[in-house]
């Protein structure tokens, strides 16, 4: 009797189970980008602010530092590209800037610029804030993924290895104890 439960559940377990490890792997793996860390990622808009604010710290103007970070792109399709183009044509900074109200922190630092061509406010203290918004908040979703998949690790242990336990460790003993009392 106690060689056939964990027969019993071994078969179960293998019918539950996926066919193999392709199929479940293959499901969740993300495809990795060609070139690097896509426009949208907040650590690459992160850098993408701060390269733009050393340029501005530098004395380049803010069409000639959006120049700058736009050549950091291999496929010169960036929104960085669509700024600096339509800054260099003499578009109006609001509208120039708007293209980047798309991509994190994308918003403020286009806000932060037109402020700028309106008012003549420093650009570097802004972008730096932004900057550091942007990393934060990806290091707390790196926190967060992280937490989740520490539980995401227990639920096999709770839910096999711990009733496993039970019914191939204690149950076995309490019978045996059961059954020398009974005696």
């Amino acid at each position: 009797m106690i060689g056939l439960l964990p027969a019993l559940l071994i078969a179960g377990a293998l019918v539950i189970a996926p066919a193999g490890p392709k199929g479940r792997v293959a499901a969740h793996t993300p495809k990795a980008p060609r070139d690097g860390p896509s426009a949208a990622d907040p650590e690459r808009c992160a850098s993408d602010i701060e390269l733009f604010a050393a340029c501005v710290s530098a004395g380049l103007p803010a069409t000639a530092a959006a120049a700058a970070v736009a050549e950091t792109y291999a496929d010169g399709r960036s929104p960085w590209h669509t700024v600096a183009s339509l800054a260099a044509l003499g578009v109006e900074p609001q509208r120039a800037w708007s293209e980047l109200r798309h991509l994190p922190g994308g918003d403020e630092l286009a806000g932060l610029v037109t402020l700028s061509a309106t008012s003549g406010t420093s650009l570097a203290a802004g972008c730096g804030r932004i900057a550091a918004q942007l990393r934060a908040g990806a290091g707390d979703r790196a926190k967060a993924k992280a937490e989740r998949a520490g539980v995401l690790i227990a639920i096999p242990l709770t839910a096999f290895f711990l009733p496993a336990f039970f019914v191939l460790g204690l149950a076995p003993a309490v019978i045996s104890l059961g059954q020398t009392l009974a005696n």
